[in-house]
């Protein structure tokens, strides 16, 4: 959102935000974003994208810079998933939109036939349909799944 603080500590050490760039959720888009933040601070160690694409984008981005950093993103398409098992991509947060819809769907017979409504998800205050992290550099503590996984549960 952009309000958070530009500079900060966290249990790893000191943070400073570079900023954000409206990317337009595409590959070109993710390119010239990260171009314009490398041109801020070309030490950049760590980039969220919006989706995989604009991952894709920020990924060319860093290798024509000659620079690394540990992109993450979210989505989970074959194409992502993909980047992640190429290295291009840390990790990704896959989610599952035909699940979605399914539970969606479901939400709304269940509603009209018995007027019962799906309950929230415990801690949150919607219902979750989930997602699974995929990477094939698991950290300790943080679950996630492989890139194989991601593969066959692609969309």
């Amino acid at each position: 959102m952009a309000d958070e603080a530009k500079k900060g500590k966290y249990s790893g050490g000191d943070y400073e935000i570079v900023g954000n760039v409206a990317t337009g959720a595409n590959e070109d888009g993710g390119r010239t974003g990260m171009e314009k933040l490398l041109a801020k601070n070309p030490n950049i160690n760590i980039v969220y994208t919006i989706n995989e694409p604009t991952a894709a984008g920020a990924c060319a981005a860093l290798k024509a810079a000659k620079k690394s950093a540990i992109v993450v993103s979210v989505d989970g398409g074959l194409p992502g998933i993909e980047n992640v098992k190429s290295g291009c991509i840390g990790a990704t947060s896959q989610q599952y939109p035909l699940l979605m819809a399914d539970l969606g769907l479901q939400a709304i017979v269940d509603l009209v036939k018995t007027g019962k409504k799906p309950e929230v998800t415990p801690g949150k205050d919607f219902f979750d349909t989930g997602v699974k992290l995929i990477t094939d550099d698991p950290q300790d503590g943080v679950a996630s799944e492989t890139t194989d996984y991601g593969i066959e549960n692609a969309w």
